[in-house]
């Protein structure tokens, strides 16, 4: 008997349905039904319930987010998983459920490239209901409208729900995304974010020759979290850095510049990451962003064949390290291109070292997945090496997925038998449907915008106040705009509560 999932009577999210809610849309995807039939196990109604209660959360929760676990709480953290959903799960199954005592931070990518990212992302939404005080959620650049629209998941929701109600789900999404914290610093010497260091408000020197400093973590409580399309800009640029930088080896860059290779974001070498770690009294950083695809024509850097490596090791202050957790990724190869058949990792950092000596576990991918077919076009020009800004960007906006993409969307699942709403094609609504998406998406930046603005206004940090019921399940404060420690012991607590060869994106 199939199962569908209902939304709570009383709207509490337990571990119990995050359980269910797995193995249900688990069973979906091995059922042999057509994608759509995800629509009738997890309605649409339910799953925007799902987004909304989860942005609800969210919302409450800084840029940075200061975590404090106990001292008898270790911690996962999860790199990339790009909508591998059984790979997801067999990690979770390894690491085991989150609790007072086994905390995940999860460091962006959940979407994007593979065919169930509807299906993972839901269920890392139904973790971080049920266990807000254990779960955490970073973003990473494809929770963003460019990625989410070039590399499949925008895609995904339409053809498993059509595209009226996928349209509907996927401009929630990008409310949860806007939403997402940028970063996580777990202790006081560990520092997780997705893709590398950020850069200062003050240069050194002046003039051509002035040159880039790397940012500080009272910068970065303060930056704003970037809206739907962080494009490095303005207040938008520790955004922008954040998810897009990228390490390089020792001589390939001195101290931190801006991203050639992907026109966004930093590249940074280890002399940057030495000054990074002292001036913020940091001994870790952890950080994702790149697989085996991104690492195979980086000389110099590791391979990340099995999903983890020390990038930059700093001879008595501390270490870069990256961590991917999609294994045999990418899911879909373009004919003739490498299968890289590579392993994933988890980190489980643990309080006996302060949380800052990351302890890898690596997994194999989850075989044999069902079958499925990519929803985004793998031959594709442009990759992560090219951001929001980039031509690849231009040309999606302009004719791809607003006008004869879901056109060609709508053909195509036709063609397949597995047609659109019951196959109704009214090219009036459709048009309808893409103004108010647009219209929506306009009122979501401005509301940000002026949130922000707002925000910057005031001279004062401000602490956000919660029922105590509230504040009794999160079972810790939440400030949303941290005050740095004066050495006062430890002033921030956590609020409660993952360059690769074209076509591939990290």
């Amino acid at each position: 008997m199939t199962t569908v999932m209902e939304w709570p009577s009383d709207g509490v999210i337990t571990m119990e349905w995050a359980r269910l809610l797995a193995r249900t849309l688990d069973a979906n995807s091995r059922s042999g039904e057509p994608p759509k039939h995800l629509a009738k196990v997890f309605p649409k109604a339910v799953h925007e319930k799902l987004m909304k209660h989860a942005c609800s959360l969210l919302d409450l929760e800084p840029t940075l987010l200061k975590l404090a676990p106990p001292t008898d709480t270790e911690v996962v953290v999860v790199g990339d998983t790009h909508g591998q959903l059984h790979d997801a799960l067999k990690l979770m199954s390894i690491a085991g459920e989150p609790s007072s005592k086994n905390w995940y931070v999860f460091n962006g990518d959940f979407v994007d490239r593979g065919a169930w990212g509807a299906e993972l992302f839901a269920v890392v939404l139904a973790w971080k209901a049920a266990a807000p005080g254990f779960v955490f959620l970073l973003r990473g650049n494809h929770e963003c409208e460019f990625c989410t629209e070039v590399y499949g998941y925008k895609k995904e929701l339409q053809v498993k729900y059509g595209k009226r109600e996928g349209n509907g789900l996927w401009r929630q999404f990008m409310k949860v995304g806007a939403s997402l914290p940028l970063a996580a610093q777990i202790g006081d010497k560990t520092l997780v974010l997705h893709g590398g260091l950020f850069r200062g408000r003050k240069k050194k020197g002046r003039g051509r020759n002035a040159r880039l400093t790397v940012g500080t973590l009272a910068e970065l409580a303060g930056a704003w979290k970037g809206g739907n399309d962080p494009d490095g800009e303005g207040d938008a640029q520790i955004a922008g850095d954040v998810l897009w930088s990228d390490p390089a080896p020792r001589g390939e860059v001195t101290g931190l510049v801006p991203n050639e290779n992907r026109g966004i974001g930093t590249m940074f070498g280890p002399d940057a990451t030495e000054e990074f770690l002292v001036v913020n009294g940091l001994s870790l950083v952890l950080r994702s962003h790149e697989g085996p695809d991104a690492r195979e024509d980086r000389v110099g850097m590791d391979p990340m064949k099995n999903g983890f490596s020390v990038d930059h090791a700093i001879e008595g202050i501390g270490m870069l390290c990256t961590v991917f957790s999609a294994p045999d990724y990418p899911q879909f190869v373009e004919l003739g291109d490498t299968r890289h058949n590579n392993a994933a990792t988890f980190v489980r950092l643990v309080p006996a070292t302060n949380w800052c000596d990351p302890n890898p576990t690596h997994f194999t991918a989850e075989h044999p997945r069902p079958v499925s077919e990519p929803y985004y076009d793998i031959t594709v020009g442009g990759s992560d090496e090219e951001g929001p800004d980039g031509v690849l960007a231009r040309e999606t906006r302009a004719g791809g997925s607003e006008g004869g993409d879901l056109e060609n969307l709508e053909s195509d699942v036709l063609e397949s038998g597995d047609g659109i709403n019951g196959g109704d094609i009214n090219l009036g609504e459709e048009n309808d449907d893409l103004l108010r998406e647009k219209h929506d998406t306009n009122l979501d930046e401005t509301r940000n915008d002026r949130s922000h603005a707002e925000r910057r206004v005031s001279e004062n940090d401000q602490t956000l106040e919660i029922d105590p019921k509230t504040l009794e399940s999160f079972n810790t404060n939440i400030t949303e705009h941290p005050t740095p420690n004066n050495g006062d012991g430890d002033a921030n607590v956590a609020p409660a509560t993952s360059p690769e060869k074209a076509p591939h994106p990290k």
